[in-house]
């Protein structure tokens, strides 16, 4: 393991990854707790306007996502990252001197949202397909871990620092930190030395984008375990981005402390998702995908205990066992994806996975709101609870999904 870590450390490119992912995630384990108490202190502002901020976000980042996966093989995958990273900070930006001139409204946050959903269509899958042009395959799933923890780890200190700066100097001053970050991170990623684009051979023409499109589904259709898990991540979302999102911020102003419990909890989730990629990076499991899909039912317990809610405490453990079960998964999904697919179609491949998994979650933020307001925040977090603890367990009835093997590593 030393030796690995060693190796990588050489790699300048994956140095430069690594601090980037870091300094963004600090920013992002600040903005959810930032924007969410930053709409519900807004006059009027109530669940449903959260659902409307946080679903203007997330539609075009589910329709945009497979062109950014062609975008991705055809403009570079790291001038893709960077230059999304750094528009989004001045929409950020924008969002965040509203909040402090007193000018934010619904409208604003919706049409802000809006754009950084596209960009950040157009960055996750050029981010997915960064990894293998930059670290050898034997080296992928350490590499994926360290990442991970970092990434993690920047997130929970944003996190652990959010509450504070909401509850003290305002949401603005937490989304403006956020903008900082991603002009960092996207001025480091786009000065990365990698190969961004296939080159043409002399004459050969370039595909058309359809082409590509056609191309990448099959590589994503003909293997099941692909579409099982995406199928299960799918319904998944559909639950915990309206949990995330949107139930879990109002029933902790509603019956718990506001946003320093929330930083609280969500510092919980943060940590454990640093356990999970350190965990991930010292596992090998032969079977990548019954490991990490078999501990993520846990995420149901976390919205069980806030629809109660249980001690502050309780809270904290289920959120960070989540954190531990989901980043268990993403590295070792990532990883099995990044050796079980050819690279020339990794980043189309990984749009299609991003697409499917997401495509469900604009309608669960959109619901979470209304849903709210029927039945209330109790039987609104139970019923989620239900769909994540069925949308985790049912990927695994699949044989191809519970015996896929590990490779190269």
């Amino acid at each position: 393991m030393k030796k690995e870590l060693s190796e990588l450390w050489k790699i300048r490119e994956f140095r430069h990854l690594l601090v980037a992912r870091v300094i963004s995630n600090f920013g992002n384990g600040i903005t959810p707790i930032a924007l969410a108490f930053g709409v519900l202190s807004l006059p009027g502002a109530d669940a449903g306007s959260l659902s409307l901020v946080t679903t203007a976000n997330m539609i075009p980042l589910v329709l945009f996502m497979l062109i950014g996966g062609v975008a991705a093989d055809r403009f570079g995958r790291t001038h893709l990252v960077g230059v999304t990273d750094i528009i989004g900070s001045v929409f950020v930006a924008i969002s965040a001197f509203a909040f402090i001139s007193g000018h934010a409204s619904i409208p604003l946050l919706c049409f802000n949202g809006f754009v950084f959903g596209v960009l950040n269509a157009l960055w996750y899958p050029a981010f997915s397909g960064i990894m293998p042009l930059i670290v050898p395959n034997p080296l992928l799933q350490a590499a994926n871990s360290l990442v991970g923890i970092g990434a993690n780890l920047g997130f929970t200190l944003g996190a652990s620092v959010a509450g504070i700066v909401v509850s003290t100097a305002g949401p603005g001053w937490g989304l403006l930190i956020d903008a900082g970050t991603f002009l960092i991170a996207g001025v480091l990623v786009y000065r990365m030395k990698v190969p961004n684009s296939t080159p043409l051979a002399e004459g050969e023409k370039r595909e058309s984008i359809f082409l590509q499109l056609r191309e990448g589904w099959f590589e994503f259709s003909s293997r099941k375990w692909i579409v099982y898990v995406v199928v299960g991540s799918s319904v998944f979302y559909l639950g915990f981005e309206g949990f995330l999102g949107v139930l879990a911020p109002v029933q902790i102003k509603e019956a718990m402390g506001g946003a320093k419990d929330m930083g609280i909890m969500m510092f919980g989730f943060g940590v454990g998702a640093i356990l999970g990629t350190v965990f991930a990076l010292k596992l090998r499991p032969r079977r990548p995908l019954l490991l990490g899909l078999g501990v993520l039912p846990i995420a149901a317990l976390w919205a069980f205990a806030l629809a109660v809610p249980l001690p502050l405490w309780v809270l904290f453990i289920t959120a960070l066992g989540t954190g531990i079960g989901m980043d268990l998964m993403y590295a070792n999904w990532m990883t099995t994806l990044q050796t079980h697919v050819p690279d020339e179609a990794l980043s189309r491949v990984s749009s299609y996975d991003a697409f499917g998994s997401m495509v469900f979650a604009p309608i669960g933020l959109f619901l979470a709101g209304p849903f709210t307001h029927l039945v209330g925040a109790r039987t609104a977090l139970v019923t989620v609870g239900v769909i994540i603890a069925l949308a985790t367990s049912l990927p695994l009835l699949s044989k191809e999904v519970r015996q896929i093997e590990r490779i190269d590593v």
